[in-house]
């Protein structure tokens, strides 16, 4: 890593990846240093952890915007319980910028709380690379549940943090065969930009 950037991790070291298992929750390919990437974040300060999911679904948003201007109904029934990407990046926005209980609570708000399935379970594994759409809407609600936590889980802020990061790449593959790296750049860069102006040092690989 760069010295100036000790939060943004070599792109070679962040594109490994191993065989999907119990230990990852999130889409695959399971990208084995997302989640100590994510964890060294949520070290440096939880606002850094926030920023980066932030900036993943800032980016990833573009096929939600598509969606709802293409799709307006379809899109809205896809989200019946919780508020709409751009509701939740506006209410994490306000978080990052007045870090408080009560904009923490009101972002909280904007997420289906007993939602259980998830667009990158299996059950859906036959259309998720048709809709793009859906993994920037998974990508938002983890990014809202890497700030407030999740009221019915023990997931560390850092594994949600992960599965969110790891939904907005997903957001620019086509295929399962798609190779992970380019994505992953453009999310990196993405969170790059997000944290250079606020990066703290800190130690790490």
């Amino acid at each position: 890593m760069a010295p100036e950037e000790p939060l943004i991790p070599d792109l070679d070291w962040l594109a490994a990846s191993g065989p999907v298992d119990d230990s990852w929750l999130g889409p695959g390919p399971a990208q084995v240093n997302l989640r100590p990437w994510m964890e060294r974040l949520a070290r440096s300060g939880h606002a850094n952890l926030v920023a980066a999911t932030y900036a993943a679904v800032r980016l990833a948003c573009r096929y939600w915007d598509q969606w709802l201007a293409t799709s307006p109904e379809f899109a809205r029934e896809s989200i019946p319980d919780g508020q709409p990407p751009t509701e939740q990046l506006a209410a994490v926005a306000r978080w990052l910028d007045s870090p408080t209980a009560e904009h923490k609570d009101l972002a909280l708000g904007t997420v289906d709380q007993t939602k259980q399935l998830h667009w990158f379970h299996e059950e859906f594994i036959d259309a998720w690379f048709n809709l793009p759409c859906m993994w920037a809407v998974e990508s938002s609600e983890f990014c809202v549940l890497s700030l407030t936590g999740e009221p019915y889980d023990d997931l560390p802020p850092a594994e949600l943090a992960a599965i969110s990061v790891s939904c907005a790449v997903n957001s620019f593959r086509t295929s399962a065969d798609d190779d992970i790296r380019d994505p992953l750049a453009m999310v990196v860069d993405a969170i790059r930009r997000q944290l250079r102006p606020s990066t703290k040092d800190a130690s790490g690989p």
